[in-house]
């Protein structure tokens, strides 16, 4: 069985598009489909060409549409006509980190945070940064700056909880990650992190950040995942195989979950066919899961299919040592 690590998706790092500043004009595109967004302000900066914050919202509408290269000239055109605008400088980071271009990203926070000290959106988003490239003295320098703007950010606490947790130290991350939900008490991801840090200590409080997390985002994936596999690993297959299926009903090539039903069928049930099934599913969602193919083959062995199974241990053990 495989554990599903969570970790933050850091390409959503552009597409929280909040600001040190804001506008009701962007509240009303936003009610708009991206192509009508596009259009729209198209036709309004034609009438008004030396409007700043048109091209910095059609930057944002781009970015969120993909079109990094489109949305990078629009924000520097929106610099170039009001360049005391910090939140500017932060959609220009936002799109350069989606093209890669790390350096760049943290050279337009830096000059966000130079045109307004208290742009905590700018020491966020560096923190967010420099936590993808594990920096950690960086993270926490940025997370102290934004806490004493504002003690109460639950992000910060959250990027410094995510920082312990990779050093090592749980018991920090923990912390900071109840801080985070006791802030924000719909914190998705801050509920899951804790519900993940439970699951690896074996504690009955997995289940309840678990819950909490879905009871947030009732489709999140990987939080059924690490509750699904939680059931699993503390007997209790039944809620495990429930689990399963509402995540398989969501996502039906999900292989983690093809191959854990597989193997409850094999292990507990004693239904072999069922087990050769699901793992054979799991092997057409993800060719190279050898562990797949191993108890596939295990199975294979149970029906007294001698040949099947060799095929599939030669081919679990050429995929493993790849």
């Amino acid at each position: 069985m495989k554990r599903i690590a969570y970790f933050i998706v850091f390409a959503a790092f552009a597409m929280g598009l909040s600001s040190c500043g804001g506008n009701n004009e962007a509240v009303d595109l936003n009610s708009l489909p991206l192509n009508e967004q596009i259009s729209l302000l198209d036709a309004k900066i034609r009438k008004e060409p030396n409007n700043a914050e048109l091209f910095k919202l059609r930057a944002e509408a781009l970015l969120k549409s993909e079109k990094t290269d489109e949305a990078l000239s629009d924000i520097q055109k929106a610099i170039a006509l009001n360049p005391k605008a910090a939140e500017y400088y932060v959609l220009q980071a936002d799109i350069l980190f989606v093209q890669g271009e790390n350096a760049l990203a943290f050279s337009a926070l830096q000059n966000a945070i130079e045109k307004d000290g208290k742009c905590k959106e700018a020491y966020l988003k560096t923190a967010e940064l420099s936590l993808y490239l594990k920096d950690y003295e960086k993270v926490l320098f940025n997370v102290n700056q934004v806490m004493r703007l504002d003690r109460n950010e639950a992000k910060a606490y959250f990027l410094r909880g995510w920082a312990m947790k990779e050093q090592g130290d749980t018991a920090k991350a923990v912390a900071d990650y109840r801080k985070a939900v006791e802030l924000k008490g719909d914190y998705e991801q801050a509920f899951e992190e804790l519900g993940n840090l439970y699951a690896i200590k074996g504690d009955g409080l997995a289940v309840e950040y678990l819950k909490s997390t879905l009871n947030i985002n009732p489709k999140n994936i990987n939080a059924m995942y690490s509750l699904a596999l939680f059931y699993q690993e503390h007997e209790a297959m039944q809620q495990a195989l429930d689990m399963y299926k509402q995540i398989l009903d969501i996502k039906p090539d999900h292989a983690d979950a093809l191959h854990n039903v597989g193997y409850i069928n094999y292990e507990y049930k004693q239904d072999y066919d069922v087990a050769i099934e699901c793992f054979t599913s799991a092997i057409k969602a993800d060719s190279t899961f050898w562990q797949a193919y191993a108890n596939r083959a295990r199975a294979w062995q149970k029906k007294g299919e001698t040949a099947k199974a060799q095929a599939d241990f030669a081919a679990s053990e050429r995929l493993k040592n790849q």
